[in-house]
């Protein structure tokens, strides 16, 4: 990576994070705080720009992080929290300015892998363009909140990124602390099966085979250990390996749900809330942005490459088993492809690609602004 790209890089993270800083301070003036779940509760003495990044799940990872699971924290999975209470040890100030500088090291860590994983296959154009969509997209403001969204960006960019250069075993590792990270990191365990055979399809016969033992089975194995490590934890400490999928009780998401059910709901929603509700809006948008995810995601596996296509259907498709979208704006951030596959589109067609960027820039005055000031997003 030459020194410009680098320097452009720089630029798109430091712009982005300031107008995102920006976007939360005109909304101190223009919108009530709404008092619930608000980072302030766990940490009174942080300042107003720090504690408004750690509002809502921020909580349950900061409390895991220095109290340990308890109640129905339990479906937050292990990494992140733990990474913040290790590195607590190191570094004696607030858990929750530590979260928030985690998350930007993973998530500037990210921009540099996808730059590099889409110059394996595109022009530095696109890659820039790809950059450039992440960094300004609505909810990237949670990729310097307490959440996990950068480092399981990083995790499942950086493990595509070994397979693609044929480092399987660092792959593996890296797609079981993606499964460390979210239960969503399942999804890339097949993508990366998928990358293998289109790398090794042409051996054939005996050879496959034993290329498979030796390359393809160390990413299956290694990949599941993510996972099966937090399920031995919790029936070793709780006397339940699957606590973590009961205790999505208190969201009403700890049952199996036909996706035609959560369609349904959703409609229902539409004709019999007001839009005069602010949870009509989030339920539209959570609604809206699930069909464009997957219309984006089968033009990535149709015409930009078939594993992280089927990566992002996979992740796309898990959110609507629960019985509800809450939450799928914010999957677009897990989705490194989504954002190559709208850099393909838009570096074609100029004036769809300044409509992006207008569009872009109203929701994420609308969202930084509602969620730093006490409202659910995503």
């Amino acid at each position: 990576m030459n020194k410009p790209v680098f320097l452009r890089i720089i630029f798109y993270f430091i712009s982005s994070r300031l107008i995102f800083l920006l976007l939360a301070i005109i909304a101190s003036y223009l919108i009530p705080l709404r008092e619930g779940y608000l980072g302030s509760q766990f940490d009174a003495k942080v300042p107003y720009l720090a504690w408004v990044w750690a509002n809502f799940d921020g909580r349950h990872f900061l409390s895991i992080a220095t109290e340990g699971y308890q109640r129905t924290n339990f479906a937050y999975f292990p990494l992140y929290p733990l990474l913040i209470s290790l590195t607590g040890f190191v570094l004696p100030i607030s858990h929750l300015l530590l979260g928030i500088f985690i998350s930007i090291v993973f998530y500037f860590s990210s921009m540099l892998v996808i730059f590099k994983i889409i110059r394996l296959d595109y022009e530095q154009k696109v890659a820039n363009l790809s950059l450039l969509l992440l960094s300004f997209s609505p909810l990237s403001f949670f990729y310097h909140s307490v959440y996990t969204d950068s480092i399981f960006l990083l995790l499942t960019v950086s493990s595509f990124y070994f397979a693609r250069k044929g480092k399987w075993w660092l792959s593996g590792l890296l797609c079981g602390l993606a499964m460390a990270t979210r239960l969503s990191g399942i999804a890339l365990l097949p993508a990366l099966l998928i990358e293998w055979y289109l790398q090794n399809k042409n051996l054939g016969g005996t050879k496959l085979k034993l290329r498979f033992l030796q390359t393809g089975l160390p990413v299956l194995v290694l990949g599941c250990l993510g996972i099966i490590s937090y399920l031995l934890y919790l029936q070793v400490y709780f006397g339940d390996l699957l606590l973590f999928q009961k205790s999505m009780i208190a969201w009403k998401q700890n049952e199996f749900v036909f996706p035609l059910q959560v369609v349904w709901r959703y409609v229902k929603i539409f004709f019999s809330v007001s839009p005069s509700l602010l949870v009509f809006w989030i339920a539209a948008f959570e609604f809206v942005t699930l069909v464009f995810y997957l219309v984006t995601a089968l033009y990535v596996l149709l015409r930009v490459r078939a594993s992280y296509g089927v990566f992002m259907l996979l992740l796309l498709s898990l959110v609507t088993f629960t019985g509800t979208f809450a939450g799928t704006p914010r999957y677009a951030l897990h989705l490194f492809p989504l954002f190559l596959g709208l850099a393909v589109i838009l570096s074609r067609r100029k004036t769809l690609r300044y409509f992006t960027y207008f569009l872009f820039l109203v929701l994420g005055l609308v969202l930084t602004a509602l969620f730093t000031r006490g409202y659910f997003v995503a």
